[in-house]
């Protein structure tokens, strides 16, 4: 039950740009208060993006009506797959009706930009996060078979997270947006605590046996999972991003 770990840290990130029309919101020449764009030829171009996510802080946690942009505090994520085929624990999981709590307390540790090939690098910090939503588990723990439905809680803190965007340049209309191949994504946490609710088996023996595994076993669990964690998120926030970068022009956020 761990990769909604690092879902509120990009979904900030993400929200830089982000907007849900079927058309760019804005046009080329728009300055909205939320955005602080930087120029490519800054040479602290890394600070100045750093300083645009803090910027950004107080505007994801009010929203942003002008581009449809519902507040992030808290986050919510309808749906979330995860496969996990190697090792220990191999189950295919189901999230849904997610809440994460904690999204815009984040730290921007470290921004590497390069404006040429549109690759950029972040690192951030979170105190803590904490989840809620409904799963379904399918698959073998060891080597024993685990099928569960339910409601589950999730707390995890001291998060250090990292994601690498590889994006190009695409023209629309005669416009110039950026579009998001590639999300690689990684996270470490200090401590994490787990609940679930299991409405499939009776009596919720299972339930509370897998509480308890889950609470003894976090760290090795979380080292299991995380391959199929971070390809979960990786493709979850690829299509976000370019839902964003693909409907705000490239000039509105970054000068010539």
């Amino acid at each position: 039950m761990t990769c909604s770990t690092l879902w509120c840290a990009l979904a900030s990130l993400a929200c830089l740009l982000a907007a849900h029309n079927a058309f760019a919101a804005l046009s080329v020449d728009a300055t909205p208060p939320y955005i602080k764009p930087c120029r490519k030829s800054d040479p602290e171009l890394n600070q100045c993006i750093k300083h645009s996510f803090e910027h950004l802080r107080p505007y994801l946690i009010k929203g942003i009506p002008e581009i449809k942009l519902q507040s992030i505090e808290p986050l919510r994520i309808p749906k979330m797959v995860m496969d996990n085929g190697h090792g220990a624990v191999r189950v295919r999981a189901q999230f849904s009706n997610i809440t994460v709590i904690g999204a815009t307390n984040y730290t921007i540790l470290d921004v590497k930009g390069n404006v040429t090939t549109y690759k950029i690098e972040l690192a951030l910090s979170i105190p803590r996060i904490e989840t809620t939503g409904s799963y379904e588990v399918n698959g073998n723990v060891l080597l024993f078979p685990v099928r569960s439905r339910g409601d589950f809680w999730a707390f995890f803190s001291n998060i250090t997270g990292s994601g690498k965007i590889y994006g190009k340049e695409v023209i629309k209309n005669g416009v110039r947006f950026m579009k998001t191949e590639k999300l690689l994504v990684d996270f470490k946490l200090t401590k994490s605590k787990f609940k679930i609710k299991d409405h499939l088996n009776g009596h919720n023996v299972i339930g509370e046996a897998m509480n308890q595994f889950l609470n003894q076993n976090s760290n090795e669990i979380i080292e299991e999972m995380k391959p199929g964690a971070t390809a979960a998120i990786g493709k979850h926030f690829k299509n976000f991003l370019n839902g964003a970068f693909l409907q705000i022009p490239i000039p509105v956020w970054l000068k010539d």
